[in-house]
C-alpha cells in the first residue's frame, strides 16, 4: 500500500501532531475534572435506570437531559464552568437527520400496515421455507446483512423487524430468536459500506476514502463476521432451534390465509412507488450536495401522506413516539459527555499508551471504542476519538502508511454497538418495535446475546487487522 496521504488526501495534516494532541481535553485539576464528572454521572444514571428497569428507558433518557440542562441554567448561573450544555448547544447535538429518518421511515411502516403486506409477506417466505425455522432465519439474516451494507441500517430495521415479528408469529415461535440476530448482524452488515452505519460514514468522510476503497478494506472483515455470527448464533440458540417445530397447524394456517388477503390495493402500490423512488434517491442522495438520509426519508413520508391522504389520528397513533423522544434525550445525556471532554479525555488515553507501536495503536483503539460504544451510543464517541485517530495517524510511521487506527475505529464502533441495545440506532429502534408488538426486549436479555457475539467479532477484526496491514 502507498501513503495514506496519497490514498486518502484529506489526510494531508494542516495543523502540526502536536497541535492536535494538545487540543484534547487531558488536564487533571477539579476546575477541569468536575463538569465532565456530573456529565458523566448523569449520564451512568440514566444508563443504571434503563439497565435495571428502573425508569422506562425513555422517561430515564428525558430526566437525564432535564437534568443537564437544568444543571447548565441553575448552577451554571453562580459558576460558569458548570454550565455543561446550553439548550441551543443541546439542539445541535440532538441528530436531526437520525430523528426525521427514523420518524419518515415509521410514516412509511404504519401505512403499509394498513395494507396487510406484512401478514402477507410473512405467509409467503413461511411456504417458501417449507417450515424450517433455522432455513428462515438464514434467509432473514443474509438479506438484513446486504439491506444494511446498501441502505441506512435503521430503515433496514425499520422494515424488517414488524415482518420478522410476522413470520415468528405466523410460526409459533418468540419473536426474539429472529429480531435479535437481525439487529446484530445490521451493525455488522453496515460496517461493509461507506453508508451503511454512522461511524463508518463519520470516519470514511474525515479520511476522504472512496466507496469502493471503503469496501476494499472494510468488506472482507465485514463478511467474515457475518459468518461467525451465523456460528455463534446457531451454538446460542441449538435449543430453541432443535425443539421450534415451525409447522402451522392445518386450522391455523387456513385462518392465517384469511387473515393475510392483501387490503387497499390502490394504497399498496401508492406506497411501494413512493418507496422505490425514496430508496433510489438513498443510493444517490450524494449526488445532491450529500443529501441527508433524513430529508429524503421525510420527503417520501410527506409525498405519501399528500397522495394516499391517510386517516393522520390513526396513522400518527403508529409513529412510535417514545423511541423519538428517547433518541432525543439520550442525544442530549451524551451530547454533554461530549462537550465536558469526558468522551475525548477516555480516548486521548489511548495516545498515551500506545507510543510508537501501530498494532498497539489498533488494538487499543478497536477495543477501547468496542467497549464505548457498548455503553456511548457511537456516534459522539466516534467524533470524540477522531483527533486521537489523527494523532497516531501523523505520528506513526506504520499507522501513517495504513490508516489502520481510523480502521480500527470504524470497526470497534460498528462492531461494539451489538454488546447493548444502547450501543447503536438499529438496536433502540427494534427494542422499540418489539415494545409496539408487546414484547419487551429486557436490557439483560440483549446482553446475554449480544456481548458473546461482540466478543467473538472484535476478536476475528483484531486479527485481521494485524494480518492485512
Amino acid at each position: 500500500m502507498g501513503n495514506l496521504t496519497f490514498l486518502f488526501p484529506s489526510l494531508a495534516p494542516s495543523v502540526p501532531a502536536v497541535q492536535v494532541l494538545s487540543s484534547l481535553p487531558t488536564q487533571t485539576s477539579e476546575v477541569h475534572v468536575l463538569p465532565a464528572l456530573v456529565s458523566s454521572t448523569i449520564f451512568l444514571l440514566v444508563f443504571l435506570a434503563i439497565s435495571f428497569h428502573f425508569l422506562h428507558e425513555t422517561s430515564a433518557a428525558l430526566l437525564g437531559a432535564t437534568a443537564t440542562l437544568l444543571i447548565s441554567y441553575i448552577w451554571g448561573t453562580f459558576d460558569p464552568k458548570m454550565q455543561l450544555l446550553s439548550f441551543e448547544e443541546a439542539m445541535l447535538f440532538v441528530d436531526w437527520n437520525v430523528i426525521f429518518l427514523i420518524m419518515g421511515m415509521m410514516i412509511f411502516v404504519a401505512i403499509l400496515a394498513e395494507t396487510n403486506i406484512f401478514r402477507w409477506a410473512a405467509l409467503k417466505l413461511y411456504r417458501a421455507s417449507k417450515g424450517s425455522v433455522w432455513r428462515m432465519l438464514i434467509s432473514l439474516l443474509i438479506l438484513t446483512a446486504i439491506t444494511s451494507a446498501l441502505l441506512n441500517d435503521v430503515t433496514v430495521i425499520l422494515l424488517l423487524v414488524p415482518l420478522s415479528i410476522q413470520i415468528a408469529l405466523a410460526m409459533d415461535i418468540h419473536p426474539f430468536l429472529f429480531v435479535i440476530p437481525e439487529v446484530l448482524i445490521s451493525n455488522i452488515g453496515g460496517a461493509a459500506t461507506l453508508i451503511g452505519n454512522p461511524p463508518s460514514t463519520i470516519v470514511g468522510s474525515h479520511i476522504g476514502v472512496g466507496f469502493l476503497n471503503y469496501m476494499f478494506h472494510m468488506g472482507p472483515i465485514a463478511a467474515l463476521c457475518i459468518l461467525a455470527l451465523l456460528v455463534v448464533i446457531r451454538i446460542q440458540y441449538r435449543k430453541d432451534l432443535d425443539k421450534a417445530k415451525g409447522e402451522i397447524q392445518p386450522s391455523l394456517l387456513e385462518r392465517l390465509e384469511s387473515e393475510s388477503t392483501l387490503r387497499n390495493l390502490a394504497t399498496l402500490r401508492k406506497a411501494l412507488v413512493i418507496l422505490f423512488f425514496t430508496f433510489l434517491l438513498f443510493s444517490i442522495a450524494d449526488i445532491f450536495s450529500n443529501l441527508p438520509p433524513g430529508v429524503v426519508a421525510l420527503s417520501g413520508a410527506a409525498l405519501l401522506i399528500a397522495w394516499v391522504r391517510p386517516e393522520m389520528h390513526s396513522m400518527l397513533r403508529e409513529v412510535d413516539w417514545t423511541t423519538l423522544l428517547f433518541f432525543i434525550g439520550l442525544f442530549i445525556v451524551v451530547g454533554a459527555m461530549d462537550a465536558t471532554g469526558a468522551i475525548a479525555w477516555l480516548a486521548s488515553r489511548i495516545a498515551v499508551f500506545a507510543g510508537e507501536s501501530a498494532d498497539l495503536a489498533a488494538m487499543l483503539t478497536i477495543w477501547i471504542s468496542g467497549l464505548a460504544s457498548a455503553i456511548v451510543a457511537n456516534i459522539p464517541f466516534t467524533v470524540a476519538a477522531l483527533p486521537v485517530a489523527d494523532f497516531l495517524t501523523q505520528t506513526i510511521p506504520a499507522a501513517t502508511d495504513s490508516g489502520i487506527v481510523y480502521w480500527a475505529l470504524i470497526l470497534g464502533a460498528d462492531l461494539g454497538g451489538n454488546a447493548t441495545y444502547l450501543g447503536s440506532a438499529p438496536n433502540i429502534v427494534a427494542v422499540g418495535l418489539l415494545a409496539q408488538a408487546g414484547y419487551r426486549l429486557s436490557f439483560g436479555r440483549f446482553v446475554r446475546d449480544g456481548v458473546p457475539v461482540t466478543i467473538v467479532t472484535l476478536l476475528l477484526a483484531s486479527l485481521y487487522l494485524i494480518l492485512r496491514y
